[in-house]
């Protein structure tokens, strides 16, 4: 019988750890992305040139 009650406690524990929201995990994950960037202003350096007598 103890065993039929840690089943249940291990249950019911772990429903605690779905999310209610209805929001993906996709567009929570977006908010965290960073890029890396050169300098304060945030903006990433331009592509560079391409070779000269590109083919």
């Amino acid at each position: 019988m103890k065993k039929v009650y840690l089943a249940l406690l291990g249950v019911i524990l772990n429903m605690f750890l779905f999310s209610c929201t209805k929001e993906d995990v996709a567009d929570t994950e977006t908010l965290y992305h960073t890029v890396a960037t050169e300098g304060d202003d945030g903006n990433p350096p331009p592509p560079p040139p391409p070779p000269p007598g590109g083919d």
